[in-house]
């Protein structure tokens, strides 16, 4: 082999390895290090600006720690309390169904108890905030934890994103965990969450979180009633 093909390889070889090379992670910016903040202080700066939320996302669905399920899902949380949620598999929509005033609408699909119980731990997990404005604060080293009668959140310090939360009610056990926050330029929010909720593990992947989107007349449109 020629020096000039042999350097034309080595060249080649090492911007390969460049490429494939993992890429940093991207951090949250430590916005909050600098004092203590208060719960108002916390809920207001988490959450005060958002109305809306609309999630893009991809459902692992776990049953006694074996595979169950799978599902694509678009999903819109309004506070207080409403949920529409657009459920997919291989492309094709299986459920469209609406929790409006702790009722459950299912527009398409087979209707299930289950559905309504997914949809509230989805929103208590992704508006966190609107369940804690009564609550006590306290501080540790790295978090700060907000408890109130039948629920527990655990909160970074420094950048105000969940990392667990504990919710208890009619004698039953919800967990809640955060991972791989990302930024989607405008905030900052966990990518991945785990639920686990009595047999099942939720694990739901956000491909996509946007803050505040527009509406369509559809959205949140329970039917009529006859």
């Amino acid at each position: 082999m020629s020096k000039k093909l042999f350097r034309y390889f080595c060249f080649s070889l090492l911007i390969f390895f460049i490429a494939c090379a993992p890429k940093p992670k991207s951090v949250p910016p430590p916005l909050y290090e600098e004092r203590k903040l208060s719960l108002d202080e916390v809920i207001t700066k988490a959450g005060s600006d958002i109305e809306i939320l609309k999630a893009i996302t991809d459902i692992n669905i776990e049953k006694d720690n074996e595979p169950y399920s799978f599902i694509n899902a678009s999903v819109l949380i309004k506070k207080p309390g409403s949920i529409h949620m657009r459920m997919y598999q291989l492309g094709i929509l299986v459920r469209d169904f609406i929790i409006k005033d702790d009722a459950l609408y299912v527009l398409s699909g087979k209707n299930d108890n289950n559905l309504k119980k997914l949809g509230k731990e989805l929103y208590n997990a992704i508006f966190w905030w609107d369940g804690y404005s009564s609550g006590e604060l306290s501080g540790e080293r790295e978090a700060y934890i907000i408890r109130t009668e039948d629920r527990e959140i655990h909160l970074d310090r420094t950048t105000l994103l969940p990392l667990k939360q504990e919710i208890r009610t009619f004698n039953k056990y919800i967990l809640v965990t955060y991972h791989e926050p990302v930024n989607n330029g405008d905030f900052w929010y966990p990518s991945l969450l785990k639920i686990s909720m009595d047999d099942f593990i939720f694990s739901v992947k956000l491909k996509k979180l946007i803050k505040n989107p527009e509406t369509g007349e559809s959205d949140f449109q329970v039917p009529e009633e006859s």
